[in-house]
């Protein structure tokens, strides 16, 4: 599978651009501020109908436009799809597959997987919780059929319980919620334990292959102690419970925690070790992949040789052409982004004040 044609309108500083691309290497370059990076958060729309860069949707807009449109054909095998997204400033958004109208994002994602490897990826190590458990439902969406509705069912019952809470419920009420969230969390956690065990190890080669650091372990927090069944936390907590308004302790508390011989990564790594960890990580979910989802799935790679060392430039990008997938990465300057990325089938384009423009198809690195 592959993103064939992407045709972009009031995105950022682009008003209106398409780009006929190559299935195995798009080579997107210009200067800062040109319009690169948002090449690739218009193909990551295609697959999640919003942005990775911003929650809101009005820096996404151009300015005087009061709607962005995202458009994009992707070959599979010998069948053709088509998605459409269009963005409003209100929060409106219409997504398409071949024509028909979708309500849920996650059919985008189930079609058109996309996966970022650039200078916001260190925030999974940076960041709070919240985005590593993102990280990790993202790879059991994509490997666990039954990951979206135990999901949907503990949100659920998480948000009554909430509640409850809030409204200072009787004890049978909000116990009868609690026995609810005890079970789908004790679900999620079963599901989220077994991809975590399986994710490491496909971590810690990675790590082998692609940094020198020693010591690296990967370890996943549930989001409530070993030591006591969730129900029996849950009756302890109540009374704390109920004076905060909120559920203190649950699978909405997960987290995973990457070390280096034995210490926070924060503490222990410098920046540019802690880049290489993240989009180590990143791209070690793409290896956990099924052959299905992996058959579609695009790396998105934003100006990978400003972020790393010439080293580690070279074993990224030599690792990322070795999995066959499409890959569209840019870059500020065009010889060392072409030299970086060598293969049979690839399109450059030069980017200028929001203009896109494809350049001679490259061969040999000429």
């Amino acid at each position: 599978m592959s993103l064939a044609r992407l045709d972009i309108a009031g995105i950022r500083n682009i008003r209106q651009a398409t780009l006929e691309l190559s299935p195995e290497i798009n080579l997107i370059y210009g200067r800062n501020g040109s319009g690169k990076t948002s090449i690739l958060e218009s193909v990551y729309i295609l697959g999640a109908a919003r942005s990775y860069r911003n929650i809101s949707v009005e820096p996404l807009i151009s300015m005087d436009q009061d709607e962005c449109l995202v458009r994009g054909v992707i070959n599979s095998g010998n069948t053709q799809h088509t998605i459409a997204v269009l963005r409003k400033r209100g929060g409106e958004r219409e997504i398409r597959v071949d024509g028909d109208g979708v309500k849920r994002a996650t059919d985008l994602a189930n079609l058109f997987p996309t996966l970022v490897v650039g200078p916001e990826a260190v925030n999974v190590l940076l960041g709070p919780p919240a985005i590593r458990r993102r990280f990790l439902n993202w790879g059991l969406f994509h490997v666990e059929p039954s990951f979206t509705q135990i999901w949907e069912d503990a949100n659920r019952c998480l948000r009554q319980r909430n509640e409850l809470l809030r409204q200072n419920a009787s004890v049978n009420e909000l116990g009868t919620w609690t026995r609810e969230l005890v079970r789908h969390s004790e679900q999620m956690d079963k599901l989220r334990a077994v991809y975590a065990q399986n994710y490491e190890k496909i971590f810690l080669e990675r790590c082998e292959q692609l940094t020198e650091l020693q010591g690296i372990s990967c370890r996943y927090y549930r989001g409530w102690s070993h030591d006591s069944p969730l129900q029996e936390i849950y009756e302890k907590d109540e009374e704390t419970d109920r004076k905060r308004g909120f559920t203190q302790r649950g699978f909405q508390r997960a987290d995973v925690r990457i070390r280096v011989a034995g210490e926070d990564t924060v503490s222990a790594c410098s920046r540019g070790e802690l880049k290489v960890i993240s989009w180590t990580m990143i791209i070690s979910q793409g290896a956990m992949l099924g052959d299905a989802t992996a058959n579609n799935l695009v790396y998105l790679v934003d100006d990978l040789g400003s972020e790393l060392d010439r080293q580690h430039h070279e074993r990224f990008c030599t690792y990322l052409m070795s999995t066959g997938k499409q890959i569209l990465a840019t870059g500020i300057e065009r010889e060392r982004l072409v030299d970086s990325w060598g293969g049979k089938d690839i399109k450059l384009f030069h980017v200028e004040r929001g203009s896109v423009e494809q350049e001679e198809r490259m061969n040999d690195g000429q």
